[in-house]
């Protein structure tokens, strides 16, 4: 009995002998330079990234840039001032323009081509006013419309105009002359500028013609514009 009461604290003993031991075992040996050395207090400061600064926005406020200089001016060398003599309007008085309302005897010609021979009082075949004409009247395939004088269709006035042409064997017309015209000086250009433009039927030899073309203001409206 008294062997159970002894034997479990002696092992206790023994154990935490044992444990003493191995702790004094394995502890490193303590000299003055092991003493815990204590170091000041380090602070550690992280740098922080740089950030790029925003770009300037032109605010709307913001005053716009000068204008840049202008450049400089061009001198232009003074010129000698040339004095201009003034000169006096002389007015001029111009009378009335008399027309010729008698056209026998000149020579009248409207062209190289020979379309107008001349006035038949003159040499053409007969008189002024016609007499001792021995030719005979055609019918043309093809009349050109007479290109009345503006002022003559401005006034309104009417008229006629008497020609002696030859008719060639091709048809086409020459040698136009004048015999008489009512008024006169008015519609002669006209009409033989017309009549040099007809056209007859063809025919084996020449043929001479009188025509009397009548001058109507109503032929106004169809004048080449």
């Amino acid at each position: 009995m008294t062997r159970w009461l002894v034997t479990p604290p002696a092992a206790l003993l023994i154990a935490l002998a044992l444990f003493l031991l191995m702790e004094w075992l394995i502890r490193p040996p303590q000299g003055p330079d092991d003493l815990l050395r204590v170091l000041p207090e380090v602070e550690v400061v992280r740098a922080t990234p740089e950030e790029e600064p925003p770009p300037d926005l032109a605010s709307p406020d913001a005053a716009p840039p000068p204008p840049p200089a202008a450049p400089p001016a061009l001198t232009r060398p003074d010129l000698p001032s040339v004095a201009v003599p003034a000169l006096d309007a002389v007015p001029l008085d111009v009378g009335p323009v008399a027309l010729p309302t008698r056209l026998a005897g000149s020579s009248l010609k409207l062209g190289s081509s020979g379309a107008f021979g001349g006035f038949a009082g003159g040499g053409g075949g007969g008189t002024g006013t016609g007499k001792g004409f021995s030719g005979r009247p055609l019918i043309p395939l093809s009349t050109a419309r007479p290109q009345m004088p503006e002022w003559a269709c401005k006034q309104g006035i009417r008229g006629w105009v008497e020609v002696v042409f030859t008719v060639l064997p091709t048809g086409k017309v020459t040698d136009v002359r004048l015999i008489d015209a009512d008024p006169r000086g008015v519609f002669e250009t006209a009409a033989i500028e017309s009549v040099a433009n007809w056209i007859y039927e063809s025919h084996d030899r020449a043929r001479e013609v009188k025509q009397r073309v009548e001058m109507d203001p109503a032929d106004c409206a169809y004048n080449w514009q």
